[in-house]
């Protein structure tokens, strides 16, 4: 059994906006032939991963990320701005070309050095907003590294609490913002393409990153593959912007025609970078000590190395498997969110074994399978069956093929323990067919027998209608009333047979479910060794070979005498 407990670490993120991904079309190798196929290929992986990625992720932003989009909001304008002051200095410098008066030059150029004041302040301004972005990105990032550096350590109930509401009250000022993934023009099968002056160009340069980041894409996933015989690698580089930073790259290998699992885990290995989350922190308590003392803890099927009982691993689905010997295994799957500490709490259990006998309460020729295994014949009546601690689902089997499924739940299955069961083998498909037929039957005669009563009873009241106005007589209205009264209960009669009819095939349908068995007396629980068994089974069987040998002798001596 395992328990998973989640403790509250640091409320770092923010509101959720939009994380824009997007995917070129992969690159094949020089290896690889040009052709329809391969072209295709080429297209149809990265649409794809991104399928596969869908709409579910979310991106968490961290400060230098946020720096990265200002710094570069700030340069584009700074660049801009500087464009604007050399116009301003070029047009003040060609004043003095103009032919114009004193006092109308001293005006113009007044005007322009005001012009290019102000350009310049704005420019300070840029720096200076450049320079506070630079030291709150330090300061946050800062606090990212401390909370980082406290899932090492072991607060006190106190610490936390502190942390808490510190984070509370800073709220407005969120250190880690949550974005959710969305797709390039909102459609994973719209791959980005750079203008064809561009395709010599590192994804990179400025001038592809400048074309890349007005679009608006967060992320682009570029790659290549390279195919040798039946089989292809894959490899997929991750670029974040602005910035143009490479956050990750994945390779996979596979069949050629296993493409789907191949993208699968590719997807697999790009999520947690796109999710960019805190690391995980678990605490594992593993019960009882003896199984402590020698158990395997496997993270997505990898053995991992705990100290002191606890151990970091990355945020996300993880698959977890306990192992130790002499006990049963212990596993599950959980979605673990970053900037969280789990306890995990694992009691081990012994596997349960011993033997149980189930015994027929009416005693039928035939045989009996229990999970896959046939059960060791005891007298004819009771079979023997080991057992696991697991629930059991047993088959009865007659000699001519028919089948009575039983099953015995968790709570029953002990060493010692005695059922019962009452089996009625059949062949269940052609009775359920039997009793569909029937039931359709019963509706048809029901239904038909529905369209003389309408008949005789719309009759019955129009000849009433003519009775009251005395356009007919007393006898002719009683006759169609006692049409209607015999018709009314034939159709009531129909009507019951096909219900009767319906709960038979229903009880017939549900008669595929297994039977549970019920509990017996104990005392009649007596251990059979298996080995011994089959010892007497072969000294019978040698006795009757025995016996019908000195038959036969005696038939060739009495052959002999005459």
């Amino acid at each position: 059994m395992i328990i998973i407990l989640c403790t509250f670490a640091f409320p770092l993120s923010g509101e959720n906006s939009r994380w824009i991904i997007a995917a070129q079309k992969f690159v094949p190798d020089s290896s690889v032939p040009a052709d329809a196929v391969n072209d295709k290929t080429a297209e149809l992986i990265p649409s794809d991963i991104l399928e596969k990625i869908g709409y579910s992720a979310i991106r968490n932003v961290y400060p230098d990320e946020r720096f990265e989009r200002t710094k570069y909001k700030l340069r584009a304008e700074r660049q801009s701005l500087f464009l604007q002051l050399s116009a301003e200095y070029k047009k003040r410098d060609a004043l003095v070309l103009s032919n114009y008066s004193d006092f109308k030059l001293k005006n113009a150029i007044h005007d322009s050095e005001k012009k290019i004041k102000d350009i310049q302040k704005k420019i300070d301004n840029n720096l200076e907003e450049l320079k506070k972005a630079v030291e709150e990105n330090e300061k946050q990032m800062a606090q990212v590294d401390e909370a980082l550096k406290n899932m090492d350590e072991e607060d006190s109930e106190f610490q936390r609490l502190k942390n808490l509401f510190r984070n509370i009250f800073n709220r407005d000022e969120s250190i880690i913002q949550k974005e959710d993934i969305a797709f390039y023009r909102d459609d994973y099968t719209s791959l980005f393409s750079l203008p064809d002056s561009m395709k010599e160009l590192s994804i990179t340069d400025p001038a592809c990153e400048k074309t890349i980041v007005s679009v608006g894409i967060n992320t682009l996933l570029t790659g290549h593959f390279s195919k040798y015989g039946d089989y292809i690698s894959v490899y997929v580089d991750l670029y974040a912007f602005p910035g143009a930073k490479k956050i990750g790259s994945v390779a996979e290998v596979g069949s050629v025609n296993d493409l789907e699992m191949i993208n699968t885990n590719i997807v697999m290995q790009i999520i947690p970078i796109l999710a960019n989350s805190f690391p995980v922190e678990l605490e594992i308590v593993i019960e009882p000590e003896e199984a402590a003392a020698k158990a395997m803890v496997y993270i997505d099927n990898v053995l991992q190395h705990i100290e002191n009982g606890k151990l970091i691993v990355d945020s996300g689905v993880n698959a977890m498997q306990f192992v130790s010997e002499g006990y049963k295994n212990a596993g599950t799957s959980y979605n673990f969110e970053g900037n969280k500490k789990y306890k995990i709490e694992v009691h081990f259990e012994k596997p349960k074994s011993g033997f149980i006998q189930i015994g027929l309460r009416k005693p039928i020729e035939g045989s009996m399978l229990v999970n896959g295994e046939r059960a060791l014949d005891i007298d004819g009546k009771k079979s023997q069956i080991a057992i696991n601690g697991k629930a059991i689902l047993g088959e009865f089997i007659t000699e001519n093929g028919d089948t009575a499924f039983f099953y015995i739940p968790e709570k029953k299955v002990y060493d010692g323990n005695y059922l019962t069961i009452k089996p009625k083998p059949m062949d269940r498909m052609s009775y359920i067919d039997k009793r569909r037929k029937i039931m359709y039957g019963t509706y048809s005669i029901f239904i038909m027998s529905l369209i003389p009563t309408f008949y005789t009873y719309g009759n019955y009241q129009n000849y009433v209608n003519l009775y009251k106005n005395y356009q007919t007589d007393l006898e002719t209205a009683r006759a169609w009333q006692t049409a209607t009264n015999v018709t009314r209960f034939i159709s009531i009669g129909c009507g019951i047979l096909w219900g009767y009819e319906l709960v038979r095939y229903l009880i017939a349908a549900n008669s595929v479910l297994p039977q549970n068995a019920r509990d017996g007396d104990k005392l009649l629980f007596e251990y059979v060794d298996p080995e011994s068994l089959k010892e007497t089974a072969e000294a019978e069987t040698a006795s009757e070979n025995e016996d019908g040998s000195q038959n036969i002798q005696e038939e060739k001596d009495g052959d002999i005498k005459k």
